[in-house]
């Protein structure tokens, strides 16, 4: 996304008509990138709007990068909308790149605990066995081949089960209330809450920039933040700018948002430099995130040890207690 808009901004400064720029696009990239940008190219062909062809590809494109090209194409600033989307796709992936390298390491250490237990029950009955001793039925499935298999279907039913908590969290399949709960959570929540107001914030810097009115601009940086505690807050916010109340009454009267984001909406509306100031917030949340995502990353890679340590600690008391027992039996 971040290669693709960083080409229509070049071509489209440089004085290429967007239908132009989308015959040379639907030439490159993966088939169905292909396929897509060749419908585009139709599109605009007939005379649609480059926004609404996009749209009209099936969810192919993020809401986002479709609102903000709607919105420099009503404000007259395509090509800072492409800049723009540019550099916000390509600071995503390179967060991205960040996020995956702070929890590479907790994550094969979760890996590597979860085969070290399989491992362990296998070697354990196999000593129980040799010393003939009686072996332990972990899961009392009578072999240990069942055990083990029992014992891996048991753990990717709880990884199934984390994955539709955090997914039906997300899309909102349970309410609000979850997302409330996990953004309540030391770091974790900060985190959560950092990441959608960063977006929120960079949604908000642009639809101004672009001229959008006060709700749609209220609209559009709820939708961004992807998060359903804040996307729930549509119906209210776009009440309140109705009325005439600025942005910073309106998301105060919410409750949902922190007081130093609101802050440099105050300050970014008095001042009539909004789009300036919520670029401000939106990097600072931005890194503040990352931080956050680093003290997990550390976190997680001390509690795997501990995990670790304390299963291989539990089979081994078992395995000496056992051991006694089959002793005191012999004497």
């Amino acid at each position: 996304m971040a290669k693709l808009f960083h080409r229509l901004a070049t071509s489209y400064t440089a004085g290429i008509d967007l239908r132009s720029a989308y015959q040379h696009e639907a030439q490159t990239g993966s088939p169905a990138y292909r396929t897509k940008a060749q419908q585009i190219y139709k599109q605009l062909g007939g005379g649609q709007p480059l926004a609404e062809a996009m749209a009209n590809t099936n969810g192919y494109f993020p809401e986002l990068a479709i609102s903000v090209v709607k919105a420099g194409e009503r404000g007259g600033r395509l090509e800072e909308s492409f800049a723009r989307l540019s550099k916000h796709y390509g600071d995503l992936v390179a967060f991205r790149n960040k996020f995956l390298a702070a929890i590479a390491w907790p994550a094969f250490e979760l890996f590597a605990a979860i085969m070290i237990v399989g491992g362990l029950m296998v070697i354990c009955d196999s000593i129980f066995e040799t010393m003939e001793m009686e072996k332990f039925d972990w899961f009392l499935m009578g072999s240990t081949t069942g055990n083990v298999i029992a014992y891996f279907v048991l753990v990717f039913l709880v990884f199934a089960g984390v994955a539709t908590i955090v997914m039906g969290t997300a899309r909102g399949w349970f309410g609000t209330l979850p997302i409330r709960i996990a953004m309540k959570i030391p770091l974790i929540g900060k985190t959560i809450e950092c990441l959608a107001l960063s977006r929120f914030a960079w949604t908000m810097s642009v639809a101004e920039n672009a001229g959008m009115n006060a709700i749609e601009t209220a609209q559009l940086a709820l939708r961004s933040t992807e998060n359903f505690y804040y996307t729930t807050l549509e119906p209210a916010v776009s009440r309140s700018l109705q009325q005439g109340h600025p942005f910073y009454e309106t998301f105060k009267a919410t409750k949902a948002f922190p007081e130093d984001l609101l802050i440099y909406i105050e300050n970014g509306e008095r001042a009539g430099e909004l789009s300036e100031s919520m670029d401000r917030a939106s990097d600072e949340l931005q890194a503040r995130a990352e931080l956050n995502l680093k003290a997990i990353g550390t976190i997680g890679f001390v509690l795997m040890i501990l995990f670790v340590a304390a299963v291989v600690l539990v089979i081994l008391v078992f395995a000496v207690q056992q051991y006694v027992n089959m002793l005191n039996s012999l004497m």
